[in-house]
């Protein structure tokens, strides 16, 4: 029996029961201190009870924890088919409170999700209001509102997936960020260097936050040495992107703020490959 098959006999085992007992989803709930839709929702297997729940429900209805995990009454059995039996209660039980658990997850991913679109939904209107009511049409306001958006797909992924939305988020970074530098282009018009500068110093940052996704990856058990590469990759990437600006802006390639911030970075970064070697020893 699956997760979901016998979240569904335990909705039908509890309405079964409370009907027996001449009980309304209402009284069943005010006993259990929940609400009625609640009930409704086990009764019609679109849900399941928490786990601490389980106890109580079982209390109320005349049955044991086990019958309730089973969706049925226990008949008279042997002590070997008990013994079985125990340990089926044990699977299903761990089962149980492993999808609760997940649901519980998810429905607060959900209300993460939710509440992030609304801030950045309520910002939009806000940004568009004071710019129609100051300008009497859309100006200023198109930038904060293009990022916002830019934004609120960068970042989805990673709220409603977690570790596993990185992947998501980084595959969106890399095809929407040409498009929302043509749009910022766009609105501001003219000759400007943000195509010029910001495709190629895209291109950099792409492939820089790829390759720090591929050393977590490969490294995922050893952390504190895949930041230490992660902080030398910082070094090329700054090289890249001087040359480029040097050769547009006839700017220097570098000056001492850049051999200042090598010196710290190529400090750290050994500091950590040491504590990491030493970790690994003790």
């Amino acid at each position: 029996m699956d997760a979901n098959e016998q979240e569904t006999n335990i909705g039908k085992f509890i309405a079964q029961l409370r009907k027996e007992k001449k009980m309304t989803q209402k009284e069943l709930a005010n006993q259990l201190h929940i609400t009625d839709k609640a009930v409704s929702k086990w009764e019609r297997g679109l849900s399941c009870p928490d786990i601490s729940l389980l106890n109580p429900i079982a209390d109320i209805l005349g049955i044991t924890t086990s019958e309730l995990l089973n969706g049925q009454k226990n008949e008279q059995t042997s002590n070997e088919q008990l013994s079985n039996d125990i340990k089926k209660n044990v699977d299903k039980a761990l089962i149980y409170a492993e999808k609760s658990a997940q649901k519980k997850m998810i429905s607060l991913q959900n209300i993460v999700t939710l509440s992030f679109s609304l801030v950045l939904l309520l910002s939009i209107i806000i940004c568009a209001i004071c710019d129609i009511a100051i300008s009497g049409a859309f100006t200023w306001s198109l930038y904060p509102i293009s990022s916002i958006i830019f934004a609120w797909f960068l970042f989805i992924p990673v709220i409603q997936y977690k570790e596993k939305g990185i992947k998501g988020s980084l595959i969106i970074f890399s095809l929407l960020i040409i498009p929302f530098l043509y749009i910022l282009h766009t609105i501001i018009g003219g000759d400007t260097f943000i195509m010029r500068i910001g495709i190629p110093i895209s291109f950099f940052s792409i492939l820089y936050l790829w390759c720090i996704y591929f050393i977590f990856k490969k490294l995922k058990t050893k952390k504190i040495r895949a930041i230490s590469l992660s902080l030398l990759l910082i070094i090329p990437l700054n090289i890249a992107i001087n040359g480029f600006l040097a050769s547009i802006l006839s700017e220097p390639l570098f000056d001492a703020w850049d051999m200042l911030s090598f010196g710290i970075i190529l400090i750290s970064a050994l500091t950590l490959w040491i504590v990491d070697c030493t970790k690994k020893k003790n």
